[in-house]
């Protein structure tokens, strides 16, 4: 065989180990890339999670605090109810002290 029949070959073997490389790397840089969206929506998914476990602590939360301020409210106004009541019947005795005086 002629030197160049030998480099022609040495030549085609070696793009055709080139020509391997690059295919062996792109196949592992898309490897890559598919692993990195995995792990992309992995992550996306765990924090979706925690968003709507928050939202739902967060309503929570709110619930319980409306119902703390309505049952403050209702005992606002029993204690407002039984001051007026207890004014009422002090008023009604001073009434009837003055009255008894005036005789």
């Amino acid at each position: 065989m002629s030197t160049e029949a030998s480099d022609a070959l040495e030549l085609q073997q070696e793009v055709r180990h080139l020509k391997d490389s690059v295919l062996a790397l792109r196949a592992e840089l898309e490897a890559e890339h598919a692993h990195r969206d995995e792990l992309v929506q992995a992550a996306r998914a765990e924090t979706q999670d925690e968003l709507a476990q928050l939202r739902h602590a967060i309503g929570a939360l709110r619930d319980e605090l409306e119902k703390a301020h309505a049952a403050r409210g209702d005992a606002i106004a029993a204690a407002r109810a039984l001051d007026r009541g207890e004014i009422d019947q002090l008023q009604a005795t001073v009434r009837e002290l003055r009255t008894k005086l005036e005789r």
